[in-house]
């Protein structure tokens, strides 16, 4: 579904059509949860959970909400064509709870906004940065950079698997066994020091007897039982981790720790 280039329809039009257009967005990125998250982005003096969404590679979805869910939540949609914004949608401290705002961007200029259902009127006049195609396009592209970059306390493996919107990540050490669970891909990867890489399918896991997280993932060669805790964890690598895994594989079990990518 591309999107890009200057269009003749009506306003009304365009906005009904950008709105039409985040909706699929919103889709296409929930059924490959391909997510990728930084809890780290600031604007100003806001700091604010940061994730992107990705469709076919590209990031078209970004979601900027204030830390612990309370104040603004902003979600700016790009063009798949142009990577411009291309729509806007938000909850605000001022418009109480509910989505309340929302803007649509053709090119350079805004096409239609709204409050609820009634033409919006900013409170900030000239200075609404959200009336500037350019500003958020700036905003949009600045949290993208900063989700795409490194976590510096994350390890190097936990760090490529996040370029690959993989969902978490486990390990029992630097030298030790790794794991990379990734829907996004349908994916699951167990490395281990001296063998090649095994390759598994993923499914969705089942709720054990002490509240953790049981995935059984197969493959034409085998397959592994992961069970995710919610157990503060530690390795040898010196890092702490907010979950305790155990991996079965056939006899053999190990244990190691985990954290959440996405």
């Amino acid at each position: 579904m591309a999107c890009g280039g200057e269009k003749a329809e009506p306003p009304e039009t365009y906005h009904a059509e950008a709105e039409k257009y985040a909706k699929w967005v919103e889709d296409k990125v929930g059924s490959v949860l391909a997510w990728r998250y930084n809890p780290d982005f600031a604007k100003g003096d806001n700091k604010m959970d940061a994730w992107v969404g990705y469709v076919a590679g590209k990031p078209l979805l970004v979601r900027l909400w204030a830390k612990g869910g309370e104040g603004d939540k902003w979600w700016m949609y790009a063009d798949t064509a142009t990577g411009k914004v291309k729509y806007f949608k938000e909850e605000t401290v001022l418009d109480g709870k509910g989505i309340r705002n929302r803007f649509s961007y053709r090119g350079d200029s805004v096409a239609l906004a709204f409050a609820s259902n009634q033409p919006y009127k900013s409170p900030y006049g000239d200075q609404d940065f959200r009336l500037k195609p350019v500003e958020v396009e700036t905003l949009m592209k600045e949290a993208i950079a900063r989700v795409e970059s490194d976590i510096e306390k994350l390890p190097a493996g936990a760090n490529a698997a996040r370029k690959e919107n993989a969902q978490f990540y486990a390990t029992g050490g630097p030298k030790s066994w790794s794991l990379v669970i990734n829907p996004s891909l349908s994916s699951v990867v167990l490395s281990q020091p001296g063998s090649e890489d095994r390759k598994f399918g993923y499914d969705v896991p089942v709720t054990g007897p002490k509240n953790e997280s049981i995935y059984t993932f197969n493959s034409l060669n085998g397959k592994i039982e992961v069970s995710i805790f919610s157990k503060a964890c530690g390795v040898a690598d010196g890092r702490s981790y907010p979950y305790t895994v155990v991996v079965v594989d056939g006899t053999r079990s190990y244990a190691g720790c985990g954290v959440l990518l996405q």
